[in-house]
């Protein structure tokens, strides 16, 4: 193991990553993934699912900037900082965010909109945002991995995320093994306490911040602001034990992307309501489960799940408690899919609002430790539905199926993807994306796919 503190290890990681010694499977993750939040950000661009996002434009629109680079989704340009502040308030609303299990948290809702904002700023390749782009997933997912779930008391993903993007930024600015750990150095101190405004602010200012603090703080560093190397170990301990062997074991030798993937989201449910509503939907494939004749619904779940972020069991419409009831009624009712009606927001139609209101969650007492759903025995929980005949089903969860595989899990992908953008913008100009991100690994320039993602 390094010899050097953490963060000169990692600064030296990103500086040194070059397209070529990135693996055909992690390019083919990396794609996947940019398709994957491109979609729920396109779908996303609605008054209704994603009230923060005029807040944030009007912010942009009053201070201005350069314009070099588009805000997905609008017709505007401006900084590269800026335009990762409001498409990243975008990326996380209704859909279409992903989540890494070393990391623990949501990456790619960060991590692409300061990606793609500023290589088009810098006038690089499409090679050169996939490397950054890897270079970011692997910081957050070694990083993460490096806190220990089962001695965590606090939510830690913020800071994660402005080391992500500093990452990111550092690697598309050129910066040297010196300047990018300053980098790093920098946005560990940015990113330390964004999650103090939940619930009130969760989204809304949270995810926008962790993606554009990272290119702040890239650009200080790259200014010759120098920064301490030792400070990430206090970052962590903050939020729980520290593995350092976890952070720098095999670090620029294998690609902890590479081997994990990612967890695409369907719906804009937490990470940790997908294997209650997936067993749901599993159920419902071999066996018609009649949802006239649902009179009772529990489902026994993590304490944390009920009142994450300090949400008030019963009471609360914040994002995670909310979203399992609807995600619940929705997989009971079979209701298709689009994209207004899987946001958290009210849903019109009545039989999942009938079987809403039947829905109790349930505390599961062994899950008492679990902060954040760090961990996959957070989410192992059960589903019993009570009918009117008095007739009582059990429906374990079951895990939604991770990204591993660019070949095998690309159709899948692709088809959420189209979905979601035909939704929006129609087929033809999804169709033009989607080949813009496959042939990203040829893109001399990063022009014609923000154009593609520029409002009409």
């Amino acid at each position: 193991m390094s010899s050097l503190h953490e963060l000169e290890s990692l600064g030296a990681f990103v500086a040194g990553l070059r397209f070529e010694t990135l693996s055909s499977r992690a390019v083919g993750l990396a794609k996947l993934a940019m398709l994957n939040i491109l979609g729920g950000i396109i779908v996303s661009d609605h008054p209704t699912l994603n009230p923060g996002r005029e807040s944030l434009r009007r912010y942009v629109e009053r201070w201005g900037a350069a314009p070099r680079a588009a805000i997905i989704g609008t017709a505007s340009r401006t900084s590269p900082e800026l335009a990762a502040l409001v498409t990243s308030g975008s990326a996380m609303m209704a859909h279409g965010d992903d989540w890494s299990w070393p990391a623990r948290t949501h990456l790619s809702s960060i991590l692409f909109p300061a990606a793609l904002a500023l290589a088009e700023a810098e006038e690089r390749s499409g090679r050169d945002l996939l490397t950054a782009f890897v270079a970011g997933w692997e910081i957050a997912a070694r990083v993460g991995a490096a806190i220990q779930p089962g001695e965590r008391r606090s939510p830690f993903t913020s800071p994660v995320h402005s080391l992500a993007t500093a990452a990111i930024a550092a690697s598309l600015r050129r910066l040297d093994e010196k300047q990018t750990m300053w980098a790093l150095s920098i946005a560990t101190d940015m990113g330390t306490g964004l999650l103090a405004q939940a619930p009130a602010q969760h989204v809304v200012l949270r995810t926008p911040l962790g993606s554009s603090l990272g290119v702040y703080a890239a650009s200080i560093a790259a200014e010759g602001i120098s920064a301490r190397p030792d400070v990430l170990p206090t970052f962590v301990q903050i939020y729980g034990n520290y593995d350092r062997h976890r952070l720098l074991d095999g670090l620029g030798q294998r690609l902890m992307f590479e081997a994990t993937g990612f967890l695409p989201k369907v719906y804009h449910f937490s990470t940790g309501t997908y294997p209650t509503i997936h067993g749901l939907q599993r159920y419902q494939e071999p066996a018609s489960l009649a949802a006239s004749e649902i009179a009772a619904v529990e489902c026994a779940t993590s304490p944390v799940i009920r009142g994450v972020y300090g949400a008030p069991p019963g009471a609360s419409r914040e994002m995670t408690h909310f979203s399992l009831i609807l995600g619940i009624a929705l997989a009971l009712a079979r209701v298709p899919f689009t994209f207004e009606n899987v946001a958290t927001v009210p849903n019109s139609d009545p039989q999942v609002r009938r079987l809403g209101e039947r829905i109790r969650l349930v505390p599961l007492p062994r899950l008492d430790a679990y902060v954040n759903l760090g961990t996959l025995a957070a989410e192992e929980t059960e589903t019993t539905i009570t009918m009117t005949n008095g007739r009582k089903i059990v429906v374990p969860s079951e895990p939604y199926p991770d990204v591993l595989d660019p070949e095998r899990d690309r159709g899948r992908v692709v088809d959420l993807f189209t979905r979601r953008v035909g939704a929006r913008w129609g087929a033809d100009r999804a169709n033009r994306i989607l080949e813009a991100v496959n042939e990203l690994d040829r893109a001399a320039s990063l022009r014609p796919l923000a154009s593609l993602l520029t409002a009409s």
